[in-house]
């Protein structure tokens, strides 16, 4: 059997060299030290490329962390509840914590707070995702019993989450490996049937 695969759009190829050389920028110095410059020079492009999808560096970061979140894979059944949880919540430690994703969270943080167009991307395509999880695999633990029929579904996901945020970006507090079946624990024995 032969596969093809579809070539890139001269658009599709600049976006992808773009994200590439964010990316690697980031990496190495972080949102404080990106530029829209030094991503042209990185990725063999104009600035006006650039500046034709994106506003400026903060916009090309928050691109950055959608492109990772959007391939983070789903939570699979592990027919535990306890067990997808720990899984969905210790993903995010993992992330936040070794990878760049955790740099770049922290660099972007003063600036959801401050440009409402960038906070409302961040909600509509980062949040959104993490909270449709959170809402399958609740919605999963009620369904076996493991969890009360009134669960507040909102609050078990703040629940879940602001320990990792408050670690990441506020006490500074290891994003250790027990983390999250301490969090998912007592978020259990909060909710539990």
């Amino acid at each position: 059997m032969v596969t093809t695969t579809t070539p890139l759009t001269r658009s599709a190829r600049s976006d992808k060299a773009i994200l590439d050389a964010t990316r690697e920028l980031l990496a190495d110095g972080g949102v404080r030290d990106l530029t829209v410059e030094g991503v042209a020079a990185r990725a063999g492009v104009a600035k006006t490329t650039i500046y034709r999808r994106w506003r400026g560096k903060h916009e090309l970061a928050l691109a950055v962390l959608i492109d990772m979140v959007e391939h983070v894979v789903a939570t699979p059944d592990l027919g535990d509840t306890r067990a997808e949880l720990v899984s969905f919540v210790d993903a995010a430690v993992t992330i936040l914590g070794s990878t760049l994703m955790g740099r770049v969270m922290q660099g972007l943080v003063s600036d959801l707070a401050s440009d409402p167009g960038l906070a409302t991307a961040f909600q509509d395509r980062v949040v959104a995702m993490r909270i449709a999880e959170a809402d399958r695999l609740l919605a999963r633990g009620i369904e076996r019993g493991d969890l009360r029929a009134d669960t507040d579904v909102e609050l078990a996901h703040e629940l879940l989450f602001g320990p990792v945020y408050y670690r990441l970006l506020l006490s500074g507090a290891p994003l250790d490996a027990g983390l999250a079946g301490r969090v998912v624990d007592a978020v259990i024995a909060a909710f539990a049937a």
